[in-house]
């Protein structure tokens, strides 16, 4: 058996044949590197704004791995439109590389075969909680690679806002369409409400509570009514009560009186019953007290009428607030049914006014005329091509070059093997060899040294 001595001795003694078939494989590979279909691989990368995302993406309330969930959910969902037909196949229509007769016969044909490439050549990634898209795509030319992946990021940009908009448009229909709809039913039922309000006489919702301020208000105003009605008696019972007395007129009547009696009891003294004098002073005197008589008639008249005043108001009110009582008795079936055509109308309200938001919402998103990612940079034309890796090729070609120079000189070896060593020497013969270590020195001369190996 070789051991690592004599092949190391036997490669150094063939290194011709190891150079020259490490060459000539290597050129062979190198050869075959060069004649290989050269591919080129354009990129270009997208930020995907994910603040115009309908998921709470950036929440602050969520943990970080809930956001990095959704952020993957969102990314994966851009990756998978990207590689979709609705893009694909929109690029294979418009992109002229695709559009001669290599791809198929009809129109139909190209594009199929076309989108089959392009699924193939394209590749699209993103690294985890990152949400920018990185894209590549290869083709035999570069400018053809660069311009179709820039063609396949501007036909994602367009597609995606038309994904957008068309539910919302669709969606902005159908509510328009409902807005209708709810809004008749609630005009139908305010209509209902304001029949049955005109009909039994009611205005207002809260009738009820307003009719109960109005028999309160009624209570009030016949118990204060009363009190006057019973004062009014009262003062009309007596004819010369305070009531009276206290009159102007009664009091200045009462002075005149008194100053003419003071007047004829003065005269008495002096004159006589038939005198001229006496006898006016006392008619006089007689008139007035006539006068104060009348005035205090008059006056007590007056209390009576105010005393019947007050009694008729007492009885007006008391009427009033039998009929309020009865009013609000007759209402309380009534309230019943407006309390619910008013549900009625507030129910149909609150619809309408949640389908015309919806409206208005979907109506504003259908016109959203910018997609949530944009380009960070433009495919341009790769210099290198992607494959063959060259310089993988030759460091492939070197390897295996002088892996085959080796492998043939250790092959040549073991078909004509040589005594170069002194174990391969015993090894072959099986028996012990003597070996000379003497060295030569920088004179050429030997120096005696003989060494003994079993």
């Amino acid at each position: 058996m070789m051991s690592f001595s004599d092949l190391v001795s036997a490669i150094r003694h063939r290194l011709r044949t190891v150079i020259v078939v490490g060459l000539l494989v290597f050129g062979a590979l190198v050869a075959l590197a060069m004649v290989q279909q050269r591919q080129y691989s354009a990129s270009s990368s997208l930020l995907v704004d994910l603040t115009q995302s309908d998921s709470n993406a950036t929440n602050a309330n969520g943990n970080a791995q809930q956001n990095a969930s959704v952020i993957d959910t969102i990314i994966g969902t851009q990756i998978d439109i990207i590689r979709s037909n609705a893009v694909l196949e929109e690029v294979a229509r418009t992109d002229p590389a695709f559009q001669n007769a290599a791809f198929g016969d009809t129109a139909e044909q190209r594009v199929q075969n076309a989108t089959g490439i392009l699924r193939r050549q394209l590749m699209v990634g993103s690294e985890k909680g990152s949400n920018v898209i990185r894209l590549s795509y290869t083709a035999t030319d570069p400018e053809a690679a660069a311009q179709t992946l820039n063609r396949i990021v501007d036909t994602y940009l367009t597609k995606q806002v038309e994904l957008r908009t068309s539910p919302a448009r669709n969606s902005a229909k159908w509510y328009d369409e409902r807005t209708r709809a709810v809004r008749e039913r609630f005009e139908l039922a305010q209509r209902r409400l304001s029949d049955f309000q005109r009909a039994n006489g009611i205005v207002g919702v809260d009738r009820m509570d307003i009719e109960g301020d109005r028999a309160k208000n009624l209570s009030t105003e016949l118990v204060q009514a009363q009190a006057e009605a019973a004062a009014a008696r009262a003062r009309a019972t007596s004819s010369d009560g305070p009531e009276v007395e206290s009159s102007t007129i009664v009091q200045e009547l009462q002075r005149e009186v008194g100053l003419q009696a003071g007047k004829v009891a003065e005269l008495s003294k002096t004159l006589g019953a038939a005198h001229p004098t006496m006898v006016a002073a006392n008619a006089q005197l007689s008139a007035l007290r006539s006068e104060l008589a009348k005035a205090r008639s008059t006056q007590a008249g007056a209390l009576d009428s105010a005393s019947l005043a007050a009694g008729r108001r007492e009885a007006e009110l008391r009427a009033r607030l039998e009929q309020q009582q009865s009013r609000m008795l007759s209402m309380s079936g009534v309230q019943d049914q407006l309390n619910v055509l008013q549900r009625d109308v507030d129910a149909t309200r609150q619809t309408y006014d949640t389908v015309r938001q919806r409206f208005n919402e979907a109506s504003l998103q259908s016109e959203i005329s910018q997609a949530n990612a944009s380009r960070l940079d433009q495919a341009t034309p790769p210099l290198l091509p992607s494959t063959p890796n060259l310089p993988l090729w030759f460091a492939a070609a070197l390897v295996l070059g002088l892996g085959a120079g080796i492998g043939v000189a250790a092959a040549q070896e073991f078909m004509r093997p040589r005594l170069r060593t002194a174990p391969g020497t015993a090894s072959a013969l099986d028996l012990d060899v003597i070996v000379d270590m003497t060295d030569l020195d920088g004179t050429g001369r030997h120096h005696s040294n003989r060494e003994f190996a079993a």
